[in-house]
């Protein structure tokens, strides 16, 4: 699939953006660090524009960014792994 490449550096623009903001979202939403929350949202957000953008009818859910990130969870290259499964969320078809 050849926009795969692209849309995994736009992912992780996006996500790496989201991170410079940690410092400010160091509060606690409910039982989890603001940043954590806010970056989800984030990624979430670029998913479903994706989805829209390719004409795809149903969007992703919270549920689906964060089990895409529990993917990415204690692996040191875990902000390259979150976009990834990112962008199968963004691509797949269902």
């Amino acid at each position: 699939m050849r926009e795969f490449p692209g849309l995994l550096k736009q992912f992780l623009r996006v996500l790496s953006t989201a991170q410079e903001l940690r410092p400010q979202k160091s509060g606690m939403i409910g039982n989890e660090l603001e940043w954590m929350v806010y970056e989800r949202e984030v990624m979430l957000k670029a998913v479903n524009a994706v989805r829209s953008q390719r004409g795809l009818l149903t969007e992703a859910i919270l549920a689906d960014v964060k089990r895409a990130e529990g993917f990415a969870t204690g692996h040191v290259d875990y902000s390259q792994k979150f976009a990834l499964h990112c962008v199968e969320l963004a691509l797949e078809d269902g």
